[in-house]
């Protein structure tokens, strides 16, 4: 019995992408930015609009093709496609095909089963337009299964007269008539086949093509640009000792200190320069002065 192929995932659930790039991707729609200190967070939509494939499954009774929600697990499957068709709303899923396909078992007239497998899948696309409506066209085809189909579920099976059965389903020699009858005269083996296999060949499916929006959230670190700080000097702190400049002069070495650095008021002190003084100016020699 065929499934859901992939679990149908929830919609406009977030995937968190982290990298270390900026770079969106090629078809993606952003959607908002943010930034908090030297992180930027940016999220984008990428639309999809196929990749996912969902198929829902509703069996039928021998020679019948109304749909029968009470029979085998109709009622499992209908929900399941209920639930599939709601989800279908979002405004973040698009289905991009739907096909149906009905199937009739090989037993009985080649000709009748075609006509059953055809109506099977009018009954199922009929059943999807009148309750979901759905905007997309919906293509419908049909096949009969052949006895040589049977062959997988019989070798996993414990039918009795396994050997003989399978010799039977694999036979060229013989037509799908022949075969069936072949069969027939194996009355348990033929029990098994009408009550566990063949009735898993009398369905119609729908199957939807469909892809689910992906939100990417990407994070940049971009490092703040802050202005230059001005330059800060340092004072130099004042020097308490006097400036010194020291000369070479033909007469000896000439001392200045800054007049500041002393007091005016030391008699001694300037009388013995006005002394030095006069002796320089009496002998002619260079004449310095001393503050």
């Amino acid at each position: 019995m065929k499934k859901i192929f992939l679990s149908i995932l929830t919609l406009g659930a977030t995937v968190a992408v982290y990298a270390q790039s900026n770079q969106a991707p090629a078809n993606a729609i952003l959607v908002s930015q943010t930034r908090s200190g030297d992180v930027v967070t940016t999220r984008y939509k990428i639309p999809h609009n196929d990749g996912k494939n969902a198929e829902f499954d509703m069996h039928y009774a021998v020679n019948r093709s109304a749909i029968v929600p009470a029979y085998s697990d109709n009622t499992q499957q209908i929900a399941e496609l209920k639930e599939f068709m709601e989800q279908s709303k979002d405004s973040t899923m698009h289905i991009s095909a739907i096909h149906i396909v009905g199937y009739a078992s090989p037993d009985g007239n080649l000709k009748q089963n075609d006509t059953l497998a055809s109506q099977r899948a009018q009954s199922l696309y009929h059943y999807a337009v009148n309750t979901y409506h759905p905007s997309q066209k919906i293509d419908t085809s049909h096949k009969t299964f052949s006895w040589n189909d049977c062959v997988a579920e019989v070798e996993k099976s414990d039918i009795p007269q396994k050997t003989m059965v399978l010799a039977v389903l694999q036979s060229t020699n013989h037509t799908e008539p022949e075969k069936e009858a072949a069969l027939r005269k194996m009355p348990e083996s033929w029990r098994y086949l009408t009550t566990n296999i063949l009735p898993k060949m009398r369905y119609a499916d729908i199957e939807f093509d469909y892809g689910v929006d992906e939100f990417v959230t990407r994070t940049t670190i971009v490092p703040n640009t802050e202005p230059a700080k001005p330059v800060q000097t340092t004072p130099q702190p004042t020097t308490t000792q006097p400036e010194v400049i020291v000369v070479d002069e033909e007469m000896g070495i000439i001392v200045a200190t800054p007049r500041n650095d002393y007091e005016d008021g030391d008699s001694k002190r300037s009388q013995r320069k006005a002394r030095k003084s006069d002796k320089k100016a009496a002998k002619g020699g260079y004449e310095a002065i001393y503050w």
